[in-house]
């Protein structure tokens, strides 16, 4: 008897992309966590700042490397998230999908500047502070501060989504939720162990989220589902 397409559209499963995005959930959030417990202190003064990073410089670049590496690893597992969310509430999954692709692109770049704040670093902190001044002048920060929030909103929106819904995802998303928020505050802030809380919570939201699609405790997304091979006959 031939297995029906409208039975696998509700079933859950662990096809090969619920898999990759698992362990992007689980992988990259761990990656941040560990980069933001090596940053080194903040200062919202801007000459305090280079005077830290030109104390730190590697240790400065190879927090910013590791929460790089973590953000583009875990792509997948905003995918599978925003899956989920479209699956309880399709606009909100929608609009957090859309944002938290924009707000990558942004989180990514400053990501990228501050590794190279951080490479500056070790030439004193007379240079790094005139290449701060340059990065959060208008015509710099004035475009990538936007579109670094968009991540956040669209962050909030999917977990809002998935703690409105009921069941097992509701604690793993308000683990994201406060954990974006604290991240958040860090930025506000400049108060470092903020994002490290902040980042721990998502790790654990993540990994929970994780454990639910690999055990098939909740659905997979439909486009997941849609990668698992059909039986036959």
């Amino acid at each position: 008897m031939a297995t029906s397409r409208p039975a696998t559209a509700i079933a859950p499963g662990a096809g090969y992309q619920t898999k990759i995005g698992a362990a992007s959930l689980a992988v990259g959030p761990l990656l941040m966590a560990v980069g933001d417990l090596l940053h080194p202190k903040e200062s919202a003064d801007l000459g305090r700042q280079a005077a830290i990073i030109a104390e730190q410089p590697t240790r400065w670049y190879l927090a910013h490397l590791l929460l790089f590496l973590g953000l583009v690893v875990v792509v997948p597992g905003l995918l599978t998230l925003t899956g989920l969310a479209a699956a309880r509430r399709p606009r909100a999954g929608y609009l957090a999908r859309v944002l938290l692709v924009v707000g990558v692109a942004g989180s990514g770049a400053i990501f990228v500047a501050e590794m190279l704040v951080g490479r500056f670093g070790s030439l004193g902190a007379a240079a790094t502070e005139e290449l701060l001044d340059t990065m959060f002048s208008g015509p710099i920060a004035g475009p990538m501060i936007p579109v670094a929030a968009a991540f956040f909103v669209g962050a909030t929106v999917g977990a809002v989504a998935l703690i409105a819904g009921s069941g097992p995802l509701r604690w793993p998303a308000l683990a994201l939720l406060a954990g974006t928020l604290l991240i958040l505050a860090e930025i506000i802030s400049s108060q470092v162990l903020l994002s490290q809380v902040g980042n721990l919570l998502v790790w654990g939201g993540g990994v929970g989220i994780a454990w639910l699609l690999v055990r098939g405790e909740v659905g997979a997304p439909a486009g997941a589902r849609a990668g698992k091979a059909l039986p036959a006959g």
